[in-house]
């Protein structure tokens, strides 16, 4: 997840955990084909990355949702273990469109945590697009609150950040335990941590 450092200097300097991100929020109400069009230029760009390293352009017309700022991360699940995951926790680019299409790119080619995808693998990937709200820190002691199923986990440890996703943990200690590794933490290091609300948009690949 190296695009996160962009961020690393602001996204621990939030306000106490509060309730809904407004722009997940919008997210969270989206449209049936609001979702559908954001997945679709998700594996769009994955897959033309993948097979010629080339990015695409954004659509000229886009659903209102897309034209808007939104800092994205783009995953890749294969027999729901994951194969890749790149994004940011603060939007780098003009609209959600361009942020999809940078992270499912960066997804694709960048995650040098796993071995190159290859083209033959793509029919096989699940793809999510997380919409993720703005960092909020949290205390130590209240990280127990979060629900996995709905909120991530930004851990900040010497230069480094880890994150997970929601839906990734199956329980809080499981969260913690996989951000502080990917943040490069040992077990008993001091970090700072911030809540993330995100919303996942996920593939339907039945019959695939």
């Amino acid at each position: 997840m190296g695009r996160i450092g962009l961020i690393l200097a602001v996204a621990l300097m939030a306000a106490p955990v509060c309730g809904e991100d407004a722009t997940v929020g919008a997210w969270r109400r989206a449209d049936a084909e609001t979702r559908a069009f954001a997945l679709r230029l998700a594996r769009r760009a994955f897959d033309t990355y993948i097979s010629s390293r080339e990015v695409i352009a954004a659509p000229k017309r886009l659903p209102p949702l897309l034209q808007r700022r939104a800092a994205v991360f783009v995953s890749a699940m294969v027999r729901g273990a994951p194969r890749c995951c790149m994004g940011t926790l603060r939007p780098t680019e003009p609209t959600a469109a361009a942020e999809i299409i940078s992270s499912a790119c960066a997804a694709g080619g960048g995650d040098r945590r796993f071995p190159p995808i290859r083209g033959s693998e793509r029919r096989g990937l699940v793809l999510i697009v997380s919409v993720v709200g703005s960092p909020q820190a949290i205390a130590p002691e209240r990280l127990r609150e979060l629900d996995p199923a709905r909120d991530g986990l930004a851990v900040s440890c010497r230069g480094r950040v880890g994150v997970t996703l929601s839906g990734e943990a199956r329980d809080v200690e499981t969260m913690i335990r996989w951000a502080r590794i990917r943040a490069g933490a040992d077990p008993r290091e001091p970090v700072e941590c911030s809540q993330l609300d995100v919303v996942r948009l996920v593939e339907d690949r039945k019959g695939l």
